[in-house]
Order: C-alpha cells, then structure tokens, then sequence
C-alpha cells in the first residue's frame, strides 16, 4: 500500500468520524430554531443553536460549525425553491 493510499484512507476516516459525530450532535446537542422576521409574510430563516443557548454558544457549536453552515445553506435552499 502506497503512502499515498494511506493519507487518503486516513482523511476519509477522520471525514467520517467527523460526520457520525456531527449527526449523533445533532441528535442530542444541538436543534433548529425557526425565526420570524417581524411583520407576517416575512421570510423563515432557520439556524441550529445548541439547545437553550443562542447561536454560537459552546465548543460543540465551533467545532462542527463548516457542518452547520452546510446544512443551513441546504434548508434556506430548499426554502427558496419551495416558495419559487
């Protein structure tokens, strides 16, 4: 096995423990908040917090913050298509 193969079997391991960590956190750590801009009509914008504490708050919030951007980039999609 080449050096090369190992460094990539290697990352896609930590990927991977990366992403079970992230879904079992977002089982148990951390939840969506539906926030309603002011006014009716407006916008649903959601975002992930950790739970009863803002945005933000919390090692668990940064250490997987690239996954949480993901995800709320994929649902304000998802929004955005569905209301056309």
């Amino acid at each position: 096995m080449t050096i090369t193969r190992k460094i990539l079997l290697a990352l896609l391991g930590v990927w991977g423990l990366y992403v079970s960590s992230y879904a079992y956190a977002r089982l148990a750590v951390f939840h969506t908040v539906e926030h309603y801009p002011d006014g009716k009509g407006g916008a649903r914008q959601d975002y992930i917090a950790k739970r009863d504490q803002p945005a933000g708050a919390g090692w668990e919030y940064q250490v997987f913050l690239p996954a949480i951007k993901l995800e709320e980039t994929l649902v304000n999609a998802r929004h955005r298509l569905v209301r056309g």
